[in-house]
This record gives C-alpha cells, sequence and structure tokens, in this order.
C-alpha cells in the first residue's frame, strides 16, 4: 500500500509488531469515550512526537461534568491506550499505523468502560512481489448521533471498517503502471445509546488506477472505483451503488506538493419503493434511483520558507458515514476534524480550507481554517443537511531542554438546514515534561462549551516510547533549525513542533 512521507524502512523483526497492531484491531468491537475530537485535541500541540514513533499513553482526568449535560455530575476518567504513526515496507510486508486510541474507565461508574479515539491501519502482504499481494485495512472512529448534543457516550457510536481483499500490480513501460483492487469490506458500529443507529453494511467493490510518470516527481493518474453496499438494516437504510471515475495530476518536490483531480460520480439509490398508477388504482413498486454530480479535487502544500507552510485545499465528492473518515487521511497536511453524523445514506461532501503554520527554533504557530458543505442526496436524509464553519489556533513553546507548553483554541458552528445554529468551542492548555529519552509526563486543562454546555478537565498523562524518539537533535542547540516538510506528520499532529531533545 502507498506509505506516508517519513515512513523509514526498519529491520525486519519490527514486522511482526506491525503486523499484531494491525490485525489485533480487525475483530475489535469498539465501542464510545466521552468526548472524541476533545481526546484528539490533547496530542495537536507540543505533546506528539514527529516522525516515526508509537507510544504507549496512561493517565487520570478529572471531569466536573461527565455527562457533558445541564447539572452534570464530576467523575475522575482513568486511561490507558496507543498513540502513534509508524509504519514498515520490507520485501514481502508493507504496514502502517495511525493512531490516538484509549480504553477510558469512569471511576464513578457514569458509564461503563469505553474505548475512543481513532486507528487506521494499513497492511500489504506480497505473495508475488511487484505483481500480486493482499491487502487489509482497519480504520475506527466515531459519528455524533444527534447533531443537536453535546458528544457523550450517550450520542456517540462507534464504526469499524475492515477492508480485504487481492491486489494486481502491473507494468506495462517503465514509466506506467496499474494497479488493480479487489475489494471486499464490512462496516461495523455499535453504542451504549438508546438512540443508537444500525450502520452495519457489507461492501463489494474494485478498483483501478493507471498512473503515468513524467519524471521521479511528477506523473498523471486515471482511477476507477466501484463499490455496492448492501445494509444489515434495510428499514432505515437505503442500499446503494457509488462508481467514480477521475482523472487527475500530482507532483512532490522539497518544497511542493500538489494533488489535482476532476471527475464523475453517478449515485444508484436500490429497491426504492414509490407509488405507481395503474389500471386498477395505485401500487408500491421497486424502482432504481439515479444520481450524476461531477466530483474533483484539490491539495496544494508549499514551503513559503524554511520555517512557514501554507497547505491550501478544496474538494466535491460523493461520501457516506464509512469512508469521510478515511477522506480526511488523504491530505498531505492534516487540519482540524469536524464530527461526523450517523446516518448510513451517501452525501455530496463539499469542504473548502487551508492551514498555515510557521515553525521557529522554539516557537510553533499553526492557523487552521475549514467550510464544510454536506448535502444528503436521498430525501429520508436531506432534514440533515448541514454548513460547518471550524477555526484552530494553537501556539507551542519549548521553554527548556525537557519542557514544552502548548495553548490552542477550536471553534466550530453548524447551521442546519431549516433548524438552529449549534456553536461549539474547546480551549486546552498542557505542559509536556519530558523526564528521559522514553519517558514524559503531559498535564492538562482544557475547557469545552456546547450551545452553552460546559465542562472542564484536569489531568495528567504519562507516555512511554515503544518506538521511536530520541534520536533527533535538541531544538535549543545553537545554530539549529527545525525542518519543516510540505508533506506534514499524519495525522496525530498537525502541530507536532519541535523534535524530542536527547
Amino acid at each position: 500500500m502507498e506509505m506516508r512521507a517519513g515512513t523509514r524502512q526498519r529491520r525486519y523483526r519490527l514486522s511482526a509488531l506491525g503486523f499484531v497492531l494491525v490485525c489485533a484491531s480487525l475483530p475489535c468491537a469498539a465501542q464510545v469515550g466521552p468526548l472524541s475530537y476533545q481526546n484528539l485535541f490533547f496530542n495537536q500541540g507540543s505533546n506528539a512526537q514527529s516522525g516515526d514513533y508509537l507510544a504507549a499513553d496512561a493517565g487520570m482526568i478529572y471531569t466536573n461534568n461527565a455527562s457533558y449535560s445541564n447539572n452534570g455530575s464530576g467523575d475522575t476518567l482513568a486511561e490507558i491506550g496507543v498513540v502513534g504513526n509508524t509504519g514498515y515496507q520490507g520485501p514481502r510486508l508493507d504496514y502502517h499505523l495511525d493512531t490516538d486510541i484509549a480504553a477510558i474507565k469512569y471511576l464513578h461508574d457514569t458509564y461503563p468502560l469505553e474505548p475512543t479515539g481513532y486507528l487506521d491501519g494499513t497492511a500489504d502482504f506480497k505473495v508475488v512481489p511487484g505483481t500480486f499481494s493482499w491487502t487489509g485495512r482497519e480504520t475506527y472512529s466515531q459519528l455524533v448521533i444527534n447533531q443537536y448534543e453535546p458528544a457523550n457516550p450517550d450520542n456517540l457510536e462507534d464504526i469499524n471498517t475492515v477492508t480485504t481483499g487481492p491486489r494486481f500490480m502491473l507494468q506495462p513501460t517503465l514509466q506506467t503502471s496499474v494497479t488493480l483492487d479487489g475489494l471486499y469490506s464490512y462496516v461495523y458500529t455499535h453504542s451504549i445509546s438508546p438512540l443508537y443507529v444500525n450502520l452495519d453494511n457489507h461492501r463489494y467493490g474494485g478498483a483501478l488506477n493507471v498512473e503515468h510518470a513524467f519524471s521521479s516527481a511528477s506523473s498523471l493518474y486515471l482511477k476507477a472505483d466501484y463499490e455496492k453496499v448492501f445494509f444489515n438494516d434495510q428499514a432505515i437504510n437505503s442500499n446503494f451503488i457509488v462508481a467514480d471515475q477521475t482523472l487527475g495530476y500530482k507532483m512532490g518536490n522539497a518544497r511542493t506538493v500538489l494533488d489535482i483531480s476532476a471527475g464523475y460520480t453517478e449515485l444508484r439509490q436500490l429497491n426504492v419503493l414509490v407509488p405507481v398508477e395503474t389500471v386498477i388504482g395505485t401500487e408500491e413498486r421497486t424502482i432504481t434511483r439515479t444520481f450524476d454530480t461531477p466530483n474533483w479535487a484539490l491539495t496544494l502544500s508549499r514551503l513559503l520558507t524554511p520555517t512557514q507552510r501554507l497547505e491550501v485545499f478544496a474538494s466535491h465528492q460523493v461520501l457516506d458515514a464509512a469512508n469521510l473518515f478515511q477522506a480526511d487521511l488523504t491530505l498531505a497536511v492534516p487540519t482540524l476534524v469536524t464530527p461526523q453524523t450517523a446516518i448510513g445514506s451517501p452525501l455530496i461532501d463539499r469542504v473548502y480550507g487551508a492551514d498555515w503554520r510557521v515553525q521557529g527554533q522554539r516557537t510553533t504557530l499553526d492557523v487552521a481554517l475549514v467550510d464544510t458543505e454536506q448535502r444528503y442526496e436521498f430525501a429520508s436524509a436531506s432534514t440533515s443537511n448541514r454548513n460547518l464553519k471550524d477555526a484552530g489556533v494553537t501556539i507551542a513553546r519549548q521553554l527548556g531542554p525537557v519542557l514544552n507548553w502548548d495553548l490552542g483554541v477550536h471553534y466550530e458552528r453548524q447551521d442546519l438546514t431549516g433548524e438552529r445554529a449549534v456553536n461549539a468551542t474547546s480551549e486546552i492548555t498542557s505542559l509536556h515534561w519530558r523526564i528521559g529519552a522514553r519517558v514524559a509526563l503531559r498535564f492538562i486543562f482544557s475547557h469545552s462549551t456546547f450551545y452553552g454546555i460546559s465542562d472542564n478537565q484536569v489531568g495528567v498523562i504519562g507516555s512511554y516510547m515503544l518506538l521511536g524518539g530520541g534520536a533527533a537533535a535538541p531544538s535549543h542547540t545553537p545554530g539549529f533549525q527545525p525542518a519543516l516538510s510540505p508533506y506534514g506528520v499524519q495525522p496525530v499532529s498537525p502541530l507536532s513542533t519541535l523534535p524530542p531533545p536527547h
């Protein structure tokens, strides 16, 4: 599978660890935790590492509003989890893992033991290297059930997408490659909420990618994707087919990453019951409805100076709850994560955004803006059409050889069709203390508000570095200048600030 920038070759013995990490999540009936996007926000400052790493986290967080409701009571949350961005490329196995996932235990039993966060793991087993392989991918994230309510466990459901299938690779010329994937996916959802929406489904499809390289830095590609979706609960969900054809161009060098594409999408809604007039009256018949729309996408990440990076991105795509999060992972530079809704219908997702980052020797500033418009094509879900505007600012400062401090603010406005607007804010500050080459403590205070309901959290989280870390020059070394990459760090650390000290 494609590996993101920054993944380096590892000794083969580590492939066993990567295999376990990816495959152990495949049967996971993961559930939900407290505040999913705020949990992600904990790792968007200087706390996360740059480069290839994997760390185990454990800690305690006190919240004065565990249920995130009016007159909610406090509780203490015990957390243990894994955070990382690591990968391996070998003669028989490639893998990549992006994760910030943890199990949360409410000590006063406000909610049962629940996982929270996200995980995205891929693996490519090379049966015949260069010609035939077997691929697998597991993605776990969380969905909001009621868009008008805060994201507590009673309003969240987890979604696991497991994908596997054969991959055939051909290279008719030195500059042209052809990849054909046969894909089967199973989407599993779960929630402790009484409002749980069953989105379980099976997916069958394929993908064809033809790429012609003009040079080592640029190429033209043609993609065709087909996916047929069958829901387990068809009383509330409609089966559908999505077919995409896309032509694109991409290039990347030391300063610039560009990917631009355009194409056409056909969406078919299957087994739709409609009233039909006949000679003897009105009867219901099953039909197939077809929707057509263009698709396009642009991502441009540019190093303006050695210490400044600007990314702009825009897209118009047909997606659904199972692949919205995966689409976010394709950006060259990760940015704000917007909460997605537990609805099975496909939607047109139109996104415009920008991310500007300035990185000095000891101080980093990141500003991100995202405008999202989501329109459901099936009439049964059209009342959930919405516009979201997100803005985030984070500043990180290295106070000394072993101390980092950061401060972040996130604002979101959600406008639903014909309904009220919902505003949400999150503010966080944390102090990161590196005790040793592999051990660190993070002291956190956060405040969040959702439509007048507020919550304060304070806690400490310890980290032990399992892989990576401790190899870079300390940022306080005289004359040391941290290097920015146009690719960024995927996806846990939009503000991974400076390499860790020895």
